[in-house]
């Protein structure tokens, strides 16, 4: 009895969730075509007004045909997904969307992803966990403990996977960064030594080096053609990048320009100073290796040499007590 019950509060909560998705979609729906339909009639209005107030001109009118080319996921799937993740942004906290902007430009907007695009994936991604966990746990019965451990297991991973992902991104892009930080300091120190200026340093290294340092200089510039202080235009980058080593001779920079000194010799100086600590860094990685190994190690090459070793011994010790 509780379990035909069950079955149909199950049934009765399926059916209400599907009646409220088509809801939605058909009101979604009549609002795309009310404003499909304003927009034309703008559309024939300014038409005809531009029509009559130039009908002494030679202007050839012409309907521009419907784009139909390109493949069928990039005209209808991909607007849809588009105009799910705009309506879902709306919801996004304030707070949320402040700190999700601030490790995205950290990350470098990957994928020229935004905070509210980053949102309502995570949004996306909680409900289709959800609704995974839910028909497992419909298939294999609410009271099993296994299935209730797997569905918890499937929404806290979709919680936490565009949180690693961008992490992931995160780290990476830093780490690259930091290799290319001597390096751009080499260039600028020749250029400095050849007569340029740091700004004129700055374009030459935008001009040949299509890396993420070379993109963050490209900001610089950017900012100070805009107006912007080249101090604050390093402290902005400073923030963007979040790299020890940047903000270290960011801030060397902006005390060198504030006293007077020379760029060439500064830049010689950090040049070299970068280049010591990626040494460093890279024979940190490499001590850090013999403990990472100890894992696979233990998993895979000692139980091998155990059973190689021990293995033979075994039908020896059977047949003693046999």
């Amino acid at each position: 009895m509780n379990l035909l019950i069950n079955n149909q509060l199950i049934l009765i909560l399926t059916t209400v969730i599907i009646s409220l998705g088509g809801l939605g979609l058909l009101i979604f729906g009549l609002f795309r075509l009310i404003r499909t339909e304003n927009i034309t009639n703008q559309r024939m209005q300014d038409f005809v007004n531009n029509r009559d107030n130039n009908v002494s001109s030679k202007t050839v009118y012409r309907g521009l045909p419907r784009e139909l080319s390109g493949p069928f996921f990039n005209r209808t799937v991909k607007p849809f997904f588009h105009r799910v993740i705009d309506f879902l942004s709306k919801f996004n906290p304030v707070d949320s969307t402040v700190k999700s902007a601030h490790s995205l430009t950290v990350a470098g907007n990957p994928y020229g992803m935004h905070a509210q695009g980053f949102y309502s994936i995570r949004v996306i991604l909680l409900f289709f966990a959800i609704a995974v966990a839910f028909f497992i746990g419909y298939l294999n019965g609410f009271s099993n403990l296994i299935t209730i451990l797997i569905g918890a297991s499937i929404v806290f991973s979709a919680l936490l996977l565009p949180k690693i992902w961008l992490d992931s991104i995160t780290r990476q892009r830093k780490d690259e960064l930091r290799r290319n930080l001597p390096d751009a300091l080499d260039m600028l120190s020749v250029c400095a030594a050849a007569g340029l200026g740091f700004d004129q340093g700055l374009k030459r290294i935008c001009e040949f080096w299509h890396t993420a340092l070379g993109t963050e200089f490209k900001h610089v510039i950017q900012e100070m053609d805009m107006g912007v202080s080249r101090a604050d235009a390093l402290r902005n980058l400073s923030t963007r990048v979040e790299v020890d080593e940047i903000s270290s001779f960011i801030a060397i920079i902006i005390q060198a320009e504030s006293i007077g000194m020379s760029f060439s010799e500064v830049l010689a100086s950090q040049a070299k100073q970068m280049r010591i600590l990626r040494q460093f860094r890279a024979k940190e990685i490499a001590n850090l290796m013999p403990a990472k190994m100890i894992i696979p190690v233990a998993l895979f090459i000692f139980p091998a040499l155990l059973e190689v070793i021990i293995g033979p011994l075994i039908p020896v010790v059977l047949n003693l007590f046999s």
